[in-house]
């Protein structure tokens, strides 16, 4: 933001990095919801995926920065369209024993929603003043 003096461009941003914010305290509240089955920074994440980037530009250059290109990061220049090696499209087959396993999942793993907890994203917006901790 502080290398443009476009006004459509800064309230772009504003509006983006606002927006960022507020994903991340729903997804916070999201993962408070379904105690105690996440806790987390409890857990790690999957490792095949925590570390991979995939670049999905059809763009050129393919550009890289500090999101992209850490030392420690995998960058996949050419990724398959899907990662698990499915055909890409939101589609599952499940065999009856599976649907059962996974009915009972849900299940356990329902979202408590009369929880609203403190998180971190309200303690650094600075609006959890007087909020009960």
């Amino acid at each position: 933001m502080n290398v443009t003096t476009d006004p459509g461009i800064k309230d772009a941003l504003g509006f983006l990095m606002t927006r960022e914010i507020a994903h991340q305290i729903s997804f916070e509240k999201a993962l408070h919801s379904i105690q105690p089955n996440f806790p987390q920074g409890k857990l790690p994440g999957m490792p095949e995926f925590s570390r991979t980037y995939f670049s999905m530009s059809n763009g050129e250059p393919n550009v890289r920065g500090p999101w992209n290109s850490d030392a420690d990061f995998e960058y996949v220049e050419n990724p398959k369209p899907a990662v698990d090696g499915g055909d890409g499209t939101a589609s599952v087959t499940l065999s009856e024993d599976d649907s059962v396993t996974l009915t009972m999942m849900k299940e356990r793993l329902k979202s408590d929603l009369e929880a609203d907890p403190m998180t971190g994203a309200d303690l650094g917006s600075g609006l959890a003043q007087g909020k009960a901790e």
